[in-house]
């Protein structure tokens, strides 16, 4: 199954460039986030699990349901191809890297390379009074930066190289959304004008912010 998502539009990466955020409405039509949705729940019904905060490689990682109640399940790495959909988690996968081919190609905002099989893929599932408490995607040990490779324990990394996220995205896949649902999004500067989750929806920003 392909998806077809839309191109990025000249405005919107300028958004991105300037405000450091974006909001792009109708990247997947009505249809195809269904059935994601529905390979979601299959998913997570298969091999969820509760939601960490920190970060694995700087050895922070832990459940606090203070500050994050949510569960997750991996689209890539890839569940087993016995849960769900694999056509349909073939589809997003390739429409991501649609989307990282296009960022790095537009001349705004100006991105790094982005490294081509390190992108990280989650389903999350928010229960009723689900929340993520203020956060940044990009760990604050050594401004981000992931050694590649073993651990200095193991001697270190073989090739020395270094990654850190860049970019941050959210896909809304809900049906519809009402303000007494909850789940409202939070952000800083200018992303604050933007809260109520949208349908059909994926917000871009920067991993720092």
């Amino acid at each position: 199954m392909i998806l077809l998502a839309r191109p990025l539009r000249t405005g919107e990466l300028e958004r991105l460039h300037r405000h450091r955020y974006v909001v792009v409405p109708d990247w997947l039509t009505r249809a195809q986030t269904g059935r994601l949705q529905a390979d979601a729940v299959a998913v997570g019904a298969d091999s969820g699990f509760e939601s960490a905060v920190g970060s694995v490689n700087f050895g922070t990682a832990r459940v606090d349901t203070e500050v994050r109640r949510s569960r997750q399940c991996s689209i890539y790495p890839p569940p087993r191809n016995a849960a769900g959909s694999v056509t349909e988690r073939d589809g997003l996968v390739s429409a991501v890297n649609g989307l990282r081919r296009e960022l790095e190609a537009a001349a705004l905002p100006a991105l790094p390379r982005l490294a081509p099989f390190e992108t990280e893929l989650n389903y999350l599932l928010y229960p009723i009074g689900g929340h993520y408490k203020r956060h940044l995607d990009q760990p604050r040990g050594n401004s981000g930066w992931q050694r590649q490779g073993r651990r200095a324990a193991d001697g270190g990394s073989i090739s020395g190289g270094s990654l850190r996220r860049v970019v941050s995205f959210i896909l809304y896949l809900n049906d519809e959304w009402e303000d007494a649902d909850g789940g409202v999004r939070r952000g800083r500067g200018a992303e604050r004008r933007h809260a109520r989750p949208p349908h059909e929806r994926r917000v871009l920003r920067w991993s720092t912010e």
